[in-house]
C-alpha cells in the first residue's frame, strides 16, 4: 500500500500485513479508541518512509473519545528495533464511529512529539472504525505546525491482477457450465470483445467479423477484429455476419479455450486477412491535404484461457515455425502468460514503399516474408492480461492511423463512382 504527498514529494509504503495488524487492534478495542506507535525506515533521499512494525504500548488509557499511551518500559523494545535498522516514525489511533479527520488535540500531540523525539515530519495514521469494522483511514505528516494529508496511490499490479481474476472467473465459468462447444466458444469470444471494448480508447472498435477487400475477396471469420472507428465509412451486415473493409483493420485475434493445437490454425486465419488487397488515398487533415498513407502492418495473435502445454518452449517452437503472412505478433494465455514476438525484418536494398499502392502492397509482403524471430518474450502468468493489453496499446500507437480507404475502388463492384472533391 502506497501513499503520496504531492506538495512535498513525500511517500509512504506500508505492507498489507502491517496494516492488517492495525485493523485488528482498532476493531478489537471498539467501541473505545485504540492506538500505538509506528516503526520503520527512510529511503536514502528521505522522501519515502517504509512502515514495517506496529508497536503496542505497555501502558495506555482508552475510552470512547480518548487514547493516551505511555512509553514507560519500552526501552528494550526500541533498542532491539534499532538493531534491526528500524526507528520511531509516528503514531496511529482509531476514531470509533467518526471520520478520519484529525482534531486540535491530535495536532497538539504531534507538535509535542516532534519536539520530544526530535523527528522531522512525524506521521499520524487515523483509522475510522464502526460495529461493521474498519471503514476508512488517512495518513498525515506533521510539518510547519500543520497536519498534511497523504493520498493513496493506485497499485497498478494489484489493479490489473484483480481485473485478470475477474476475467478468469468469467472465462472458467463458461468452460465449466456451458456444455455446447459452440456456445462456449461464443461466450469466451464475447468476454474478450467486451474486455477490449472497455479498455481500448474510443478511436478503436472491436467486433467479431469477416474482413473484405475491394476485389470482393474475404478473410476467414475472425473472432476479434480491432478496426478504426473514424475512417471506416461502411460496415456490411448480412445473414448474421459483419463485413469490415481491410483498410480499416488494425489487429485480428483468434480466440480459443486452450492454445494446444491452435497456433498454426490461428496463423492461417491471420494470413487470410493480411493477404487481402488494401487501398490508400490522400485525405484532408485539419484542412491540410495529406498524401496517401503507406500501408501498415496488421497485428495478428491468439487469445486463450488455458495452455495444456507443460513447457513454454513448446509454444515458442511452434511460433518460430511460422513464416511470412502467417507470423503472429502477440497473444495472451491467461493461465500461462502473455507473449510478444520480436522479429528481424530485412528488406532487400533498393526496395522501399512509394506512393504507388501496388508498390506498397509488395513492400508489406516482403516485410512479412523477411521475418525471422529475434526473441519471444513471455510475461509472468499473474499479469498476463496486464502485459498483453499494454503491449497491444503500444503496437497500436506505433501503427498510428490506418490508411484512408479508396471508396471508389469498392464502388467499381456496382459500376458507380463518387466525387471526392468539394
Amino acid at each position: 500500500m502506497k501513499y503520496y504527498l504531492a506538495s512535498d514529494d513525500l511517500y509512504i509504503e506500508i505492507q498489507a500485513s502491517v496494516f492488517n495488524q492495525i485493523q485488528l487492534q482498532a476493531e478489537g478495542e471498539y467501541p473505545n479508541e485504540n492506538g500505538g506507535m509506528l516503526a520503520g525506515r527512510y529511503s536514502t533521499d528521505r522522501h519515502t518512509v517504509y512502515i514495517e512494525k506496529v508497536i503496542v504500548p505497555m501502558e495506555k488509557t482508552t475510552s470512547r473519545t480518548t487514547f493516551i499511551r505511555n512509553t514507560k518500559g519500552m526501552e528494550k523494545v526500541w533498542e532491539q528495533l534499532a538493531n534491526d535498522g528500524l526507528r520511531y516514525i509516528g503514531e496511529w489511533h482509531s476514531h470509533p464511529n467518526c471520520s478520519t479527520q484529525y482534531s486540535s488535540t491530535d495536532l497538539s500531540a504531534m507538535a509535542d512529539i516532534e519536539k520530544e523525539v526530535s523527528i522531522e515530519n512525524p506521521l499520524l495514521l487515523i483509522v475510522s472504525v464502526s460495529s461493521d469494522g474498519l471503514s476508512g483511514h488517512t495518513f498525515y505528516c506533521y510539518k510547519d505546525n500543520k497536519l498534511l494529508k497523504y493520498k493513496k496511490m493506485v497499485d497498478l499490479r494489484e489493479l490489473f491482477h484483480g481485473l485478470q481474476e475477474q476475467m478468469l472467473v468469467s472465462l472458467n465459468v463458461n468452460r465449466k457450465f456451458i456444455d455446447h462447444s459452440g456456445s462456449k466458444g461464443d461466450a469466451t469470444e464475447q468476454h474478450w470483445i467486451e474486455f477490449l471494448r472497455t479498455y481500448l480508447p474510443d478511436r478503436y472498435k472491436v467486433d467479431k467479423a469477416i474482413v473484405i477487400d475491394s476485389m470482393g475477396n474475404v478473410s476467414e471469420q475472425m473472432d476479434i477484429v480491432i478496426y478504426d472507428a473514424i475512417y471506416t465509412p461502411f460496415i456490411f451486415k448480412q445473414d448474421g455476419f459483419m463485413y469490415i473493409p481491410a483498410e480499416s483493420v488494425y489487429a485480428v485475434f483468434e480466440v480459443k479455450q486452450d492454445v494446444k493445437g491452435y497456433i498454426e490454425y490461428a496463423a492461417k486465419k491471420v494470413e487470410s486477412v493480411r493477404k487481402l488487397k488494401r487501398t490508400s488515398i490522400g485525405m484532408i487533415s485539419s484542412g491540410v491535404p495529406m498524401a496517401a498513407r503507406k500501408l501498415t502492418k496488421i497485428i495478428g495473435g491468439i487469445l486463450t484461457t488455458n495452455s495444456s502445454y507443460r513447457e513454454i518452449d513448446t509454444i515458442k517452437k511452434q511460433l518460430m515455425k511460422l513464416n511470412g503472412l502467417q507470423t503472429l505478433d502477440m497473444g495472451c494465455l491467461c493461465d500461462t502468460g502473455s507473449f510478444y514476438v520480436d522479429y528481424n525484418e530485412t528488406i532487400p536494398e533498393g526496395i522501399k514503399p512509394t506512393k504507388s499502392i501496388e508498390d506498397n502492397r509488395k513492400y508489406i509482403e516482403l516485410v512479412y516474408k523477411s521475418r525471422t524471430v529475434k526473441e519471444i518474450e513471455f510475461s509472468d502468468k499473474d499479469v498476463s492480461l496486464f502485459t498483453f493489453f499494454l503491449q497491444l496499446v503500444s503496437y497500436l500507437k506505433f501503427i498510428g492511423t490506418v490508411p484512408a480507404i479508396d471508396i471508389n475502388a469498392y464502388l467499381k463492384a456496382i459500376h458507380a463512382k463518387i466525387d471526392e472533391d468539394i
